[in-house]
């Protein structure tokens, strides 16, 4: 994942070099990016992988990773809509993942209910891979511009 972040911010700075002085598209991307999308990719990212790596440790600690997680994704849709047509799609599957995984985690988590728990964290493996994939089609539209 923090390859994809790399990669995405590589492709960000070449994208700036390329564009000229009128609003195109990959400036509108640009622009997104720097205003809260790299920040807002980068804290799912990291809260997201965090949500993983507890799920297997006991499930006493599943709820606070998940809890954090919800707070990024509200965070996330502040955010102006996302300007590439090629990864908003990804982008709110992730964003959709995020929260009702993470509210499944947390409230299986209060309920010491493992099924529900374990089933919001699946979710959320899930919206992991559809980050990922926000990140590579991002990398594409700016490369492409």
């Amino acid at each position: 994942m923090r390859f994809h972040v790399r990669l995405l911010a590589t492709a960000v700075a070449a994208g700036a070099l390329l564009v000229g002085c009128s609003s195109t598209p990959a400036e509108e991307l640009e622009d997104w990016w720097s205003s809260g999308g790299e920040s807002s990719i980068k804290a799912l990212s990291d809260t997201s992988g965090r949500v993983n790596e507890v799920s297997v440790r006991p499930m006493d600690v599943w709820s606070t990773a998940c809890q954090e997680l919800l707070t990024e994704v509200a965070e996330a849709k502040e955010l102006d809509t996302l300007p590439s047509e090629n990864a908003r799609g990804f982008w709110e599957e992730a964003l959709t993942a995020f929260e009702h995984g993470g509210e499944e985690c947390v409230a299986g988590a209060g309920k010491d209910d493992q099924p529900r728990a374990s089933e919001g964290i699946r979710e959320v493996q899930k919206g992991i891979g559809r980050l990922a994939s926000t990140t590579s089609m991002i990398a594409g539209d700016l490369k492409a511009k």
